[in-house]
């Protein structure tokens, strides 16, 4: 006599789809007790992801800087708005710092700060700007990061791509929507 495949739920396998049925449900509830039971909410305080990525800026010692003299009203007022940086390069309109691993340029107009060009590392990058770099270039881990900032106006940033990449420079505002890429 030949199995009787196309019935599955007539008398004859009754016994076994019944038991099979409250084997599943007895599973599932099991698995509900234990997923309430353990279940955990997530911390208010979020950790910090510090990306390992090697042939970054910033990966390597690199040898102190050597200073250079500036203006004394310049270097004075340097000393105050950025403690623990030293000029490396020194003009009229235009002031190079180092302070850390980051490289900070600042455009002077009338001895006020104009400008500031920054350099980052990839964990400093803002969540939603590597977000949205992330999303429009995926696959791709920006080689560098430049926060660019005039007075009055909101901050941008320069994400730059690997080499061998088919842009060089993408440009987000802090908000993760794209400027401009090139």
């Amino acid at each position: 006599m030949a199995k009787d495949r196309a019935r599955p739920f007539s008398r004859k396998h009754r016994k076994y789809w019944i038991t099979v049925t409250g084997g599943m449900i007895l599973i599932g509830l099991l698995d509900l007790a234990l997923g309430y039971c353990s279940y955990k909410p997530p911390p208010e305080v979020h950790e910090r992801i510090v990306y390992n990525v090697p042939n970054v800026a910033g990966g390597g010692a690199a040898a102190a800087p050597e200073a250079v003299a500036c203006a004394p009203a310049i270097s004075a007022r340097i000393a105050a708005s950025l403690p623990g940086a030293t000029i490396v390069a020194c003009a009229p309109d235009r002031v190079s710092l180092v302070r850390g691993d980051h490289r900070i340029e600042l455009e002077l107009a009338d001895g006020d700060v104009a400008a500031t060009a920054e350099t980052l590392l990839l964990p400093e990058i803002p969540a939603a700007v590597m977000r949205a770099f992330a999303v429009a270039y995926p696959k791709t881990i920006p080689a560098g990061a430049l926060r660019r900032s005039r007075r009055g106006a909101d901050p941008v940033y320069e994400l730059a791509f690997p080499a061998g990449a088919a842009h060089r420079i993408a440009t987000l505002r802090a908000d993760g929507s794209v400027v401009d890429v090139r």
